[in-house]
């Protein structure tokens, strides 16, 4: 019997993860734990106007990484604001571990009713975002101003109480 290659079995535990992650699980922990990388990534949380908080992650996110990029954003969303943006313009790479972050911090914003939005991602964050579907999903806006734009400019669906079907007041 020949064993699999480790690429092969590192491939096939990687896409467990997505999957898993997919249907709204937290990521499993790997059998050989992955000591955190801070010097790959770097995370800058910013209030650019009362109630909006910037989470800027710059560097790479990926299974060393994510937990920064996670425990940021979370505490970005518990603080309380009306309206979270993750700026992704700081990234050079953004692996599937970064995206279930990104979806699993937008139902954290969701149940804690913030608005939560990706905006400025570089080409190949975007591509990413492209390929898998998220631009959407994530509302993602090509600029960062775009994201910070007025509340009055949101578009419907856009806020957090519409979001979970309940009407906004008006």
């Amino acid at each position: 019997m020949v064993p699999p290659s480790p690429a092969t079995t590192d491939g096939d535990r990687m896409t467990q993860r997505f999957e898993v992650a997919a249907l709204g699980s937290q990521i499993p922990e790997p059998r050989t734990p992955v000591p955190p990388q801070s010097d790959l990534l770097r995370v800058w949380v910013s209030e650019p106007r009362p109630g909006v908080l910037v989470v800027a992650p710059a560097g790479e996110v990926d299974l060393s990484t994510v937990g920064l990029l996670r425990a940021a954003s979370y505490r970005a969303v518990e603080a309380g604001p009306d309206r979270v943006v993750v700026d992704l313009s700081g990234l050079t790479f953004c692996g599937s571990t970064g995206l279930v972050v990104l979806m699993d911090t937008q139902s954290h914003a969701v149940a804690h009713r913030v608005t939560f939005r990706t905006a400025a991602a570089g080409r190949p964050v975007r591509r990413v975002l492209q390929i898998t579907g998220l631009l959407g999903v994530l509302a993602h806006c090509d600029t960062l101003d775009e994201a910070l734009g007025d509340s009055l400019d949101e578009a419907p669906g856009d806020t957090p109480d519409e979001a979970l079907g309940e009407p906004r007041e008006q």
